[in-house]
């Protein structure tokens, strides 16, 4: 039986945020992940992953993440050792086995089997079963999209979010992603979770003390809230009504029933349940351009494209119609800079954490001064 969390709402963000090198704040975590049990190369797969959501501005799976994956991995949740394996494969396909690794490991395998798969033909799919939270997806389908193919991503997740008519836990907030390669600029990438919002980023707000916005989620009850703690009881909403609701029903059937043999509430939650490992779901599908059109010729179509939008007259309030994942793309590049501000709360936490776990690294940013 599950374990629930009782959700105590923050005090605020009392401590002044910090601006830190990107190197800095990578290393650290993964100094934290390894002392938690990780080898280097893991380690430093999954402190990339949380360090490039956090440059890019998606804090909901950056480095406020580090503390719960090395608690599962402290707590025997998460296999430090384990490594994929292929149970079944053909020259288009392959299905792996996880074996509880911490999730990026189990992805990072199974996107570069489709991306070799893809290229020495026209498509690539593999599904990974027995996987955990892998952070964001269009970590691995940009990659993939680099490497000149385009990706799709899917996964499954634990039981947070109601179905749109429902008024309890039914379905996880089970995330899609799609990378498309771009010879002048970086991948055209979607990233998003089938609910209104990243429940992530109602975690992030919790720890802050801070309201969340209506819409994103039920209390207990079923109730509309904007409080981050009762929200976190509850359940967040799908984005479009039954739109969300029946793409996150899709892909659990398929992430999660097809390839991982479970959904619903067959999934462990991550924060929630510390009795079973999550037997997380993902599917990555990779298109070789060459298979179709050619690409060249697809490449050429695609530059023509993001020039048309960039083209295009833009709204009031906005400088221009922007590709999707490009906002993304302009933090990034001022987080490579500048460094990436990291609030108060998470930096104290961060340096906490590497006390509790033994490692040797400590954060040093500079404060950042209100404005």
């Amino acid at each position: 039986m599950s374990t629930k969390t009782a959700y105590v709402r923050g005090a605020g963000d009392t401590a002044p945020a910090r601006r830190v090198a990107i190197e800095e704040l990578r290393g650290h975590c993964s100094a934290v992940l390894r002392a938690s049990g990780l080898a280097q190369a893991p380690a430093d797969l999954v402190a990339d992953s949380m360090t490039d959501a956090e440059a890019r501005g998606i804090s909901s799976h950056g480095v406020t993440r580090t503390r719960i994956y090395a608690e599962r991995l402290r707590g025997g949740m998460l296999d430090a050792q384990a490594e994929p394996v292929v149970i079944r494969e053909d020259a288009a396909s392959a299905y792996l086995d996880a074996r509880n690794a911490i999730g990026h490991v189990g992805a990072d395998v199974g996107m570069d089997l489709a991306v070799e798969r893809a290229k020495a033909g026209a498509v690539g799919a593999v599904g990974v079963a027995n996987s955990n939270h892998c952070g964001t997806l269009a970590y691995y389908t940009r990659r993939a999209a680099l490497a000149g193919v385009a990706a799709i991503a899917i996964s499954t997740a634990p039981t947070t979010m109601v179905y749109f008519g429902g008024r309890s836990r039914a379905v996880g907030t089970n995330p899609l992603s799609i990378a498309l390669p771009r010879p002048d600029g970086p991948p055209i990438t979607v990233d998003m979770a089938t609910s209104a919002t990243a429940r992530g980023k109602i975690i992030l707000a919790n720890q802050l003390g801070k309201d969340i916005p209506e819409g994103w989620a039920v209390d207990a009850e079923g109730r509309p809230t904007t409080d981050a703690a009762a929200a976190l009881a509850g359940s967040v909403t799908p984005f479009g009504g039954p739109k969300g609701s029946g793409l996150a029903m899709m892909i659990d059937l398929l992430a999660g029933g097809m390839v991982a043999g479970v959904s619903g509430e067959g999934i462990g939650d991550m924060y929630e349940d510390w009795t079973r490992p999550q037997r997380v779901g993902h599917v990555f599908i990779t298109l070789n351009p060459d298979g179709w059109v050619g690409s060249a010729a697809f490449l050429e179509h695609i530059e023509e494209f993001a020039h048309r939008v960039h083209g295009l007259p833009p709204a009031d309030g906005f400088d221009q119609v922007l590709l999707p994942g490009e906002v993304e793309e302009r933090a990034l590049e001022r987080a490579t800079r500048d460094g990436v501000v990291v609030s108060g709360t998470v930096f104290a936490d961060l340096q906490n954490l590497a006390d509790e776990v033994g490692a040797e690294r400590q954060l040093a940013g500079a404060v950042v001064e209100p404005s």
